[in-house]
């Protein structure tokens, strides 16, 4: 599997572990998999190895189920969104939009029987809509543990951050994201550069 190939390119002891992890079980219905496989995506990506990142984002490309497990569905989409953000930023736009629209669908799943998949559409719009920016940033999260000079909480809650930041910023569909398209690049960038591993 590809993993053995990502840790010949990289020795980063978590990187490590997490292909090893996932090469021995990968399943896309196990939240502890889905969990790993989003992790090592995006430590990729802070890492500068993006190829090895879009390696792990494509993989994840799978149907999209009738019925949506978001203990595990919620880290693949965070993956699908950094999907989108790579290729959004190396000009590939067909791919980034078909790649929101997936994720759109997957949104647009019926969460009960009797629901359509407008209704569950716009029943996800609204929840975006009551997002706030600095909440989906972890703001106050990282203040706290940079007060407590807690880098290890600092680094998580960064990286948890960045899951939303760029896996939902990228899709349109945050208005807070929206509303703040300059301020979401610069924190992105302030994110991966300040990240301590």
């Amino acid at each position: 599997m590809f993993f053995e190939k990502i840790i010949e390119r990289n020795n980063d002891k978590t990187i490590v572990k997490l292909c090893n992890k996932l090469n021995k079980s990968c399943s896309f219905t196990k939240s502890t998999d889905m969990t790993a496989l989003c992790e090592l995506a995006y430590r990729l990506f802070i890492f500068g190895h993006e190829e090895d990142a879009l390696l792990v984002c494509e993989y994840s490309n799978i149907d999209i189920p009738q019925k949506i497990n978001y203990n595990c569905w919620d880290f693949i989409l965070f993956i699908w969104g950094l999907e989108a953000f790579i290729y959004n930023k190396n000009d590939r736009r067909k791919d980034k939009e078909y790649r929101v629209k997936e994720m759109k669908k997957v949104w647009s799943v019926p969460k009960t029987g009797g629901e359509t998949t407008e209704e569950s559409w716009n029943f996800h719009k609204k929840t975006a809509a009551r997002q706030k920016y600095d909440d989906l940033c972890c703001k106050k999260k990282i203040e706290q543990a940079i007060e407590e000079n807690d880098k290890k909480s600092e680094t998580i809650y960064r990286i948890t951050a960045l899951y939303k930041m760029i896996g939902y910023g990228i899709t349109g569909y945050y208005p807070a994201f929206e509303d703040n398209k300059d301020k979401l690049s610069q924190d992105i960038d302030d994110y991966i550069n300040q990240i301590v591993f």
